[in-house]
């Protein structure tokens, strides 16, 4: 059954959107320190392991709480 995805970013105050704003910073930049540190010291395996993940449940927690839900 196709959803069609409304957001209302009214429905938010505007704390919970700049929560969400900073939360996604910070996740972007572990991301981006991963992916540096991983490279500067040659760790053998692929950074893509660590992000990968970080970024699919990063999306995952947003879509759920952006979805629309009863209260």
């Amino acid at each position: 059954m196709p959803h069609s995805l409304n957001v209302d970013a009214t429905r938010y105050p505007v704390r919970m959107r700049w929560f969400l704003g900073v939360a996604w910073v910070v996740i972007l930049a572990k991301c981006a320190l991963v992916w540096w540190a991983m490279n500067h010291w040659q760790v053998p395996i692929n950074p893509a392991w660590i992000i990968g993940p970080t970024l699919m449940l990063a999306v995952i927690a947003t879509a759920l709480w952006v979805a629309p839900h009863a209260d």
